[in-house]
């Protein structure tokens, strides 16, 4: 059995580059991997391991006040993000929460003024 290590590279080395068909780099920066079709710079989104990110947010004073986080990654699709409050039940995108970007943002739902600072937020996309 052979194992297939794909080049490693910085986001700004791989922004710089037209990657070749069927060309594949993992970008060391964003930790996702990026297939080439020898038009784009910088190469397409191909995904992150098994498809999913999960990001772990522990809210800050300014986070409350904000009524929004930023998240590491822009979500693929933001009709699937999960959010959990640590030790809670999932919350429900729409009625909880809503993803505008890669922001997740809770301003007059479900979960404005439920929220503390210092709870956790476990967030999957």
């Amino acid at each position: 059995m052979a194992i297939f290590k794909v080049p490693r590279i910085t986001s700004q080395q791989r922004n710089g580059l037209v990657l070749g068909v069927g060309e594949i780099v993992f970008d060391t920066d964003q930790e996702c991997y990026y297939g080439g079709d020898g038009d784009l710079l910088g190469g397409f989104l191909i995904g992150k391991g098994a498809g999913s990110y999960v990001d772990r947010v522990v809210l800050t004073a300014q986070d409350i006040q904000n009524k929004f986080i930023t998240l590491k990654f822009r979500p693929l699709d933001s009709s699937k993000v999960i959010l959990t409050p640590e030790g809670g039940i999932s919350q429900v995108r729409g009625i909880d929460f809503e993803v505008f970007g890669d922001s997740i943002v809770w301003e007059g739902l479900g979960l404005d003024g439920f929220l503390d600072e210092d709870d956790v937020l476990v967030i999957q996309y």
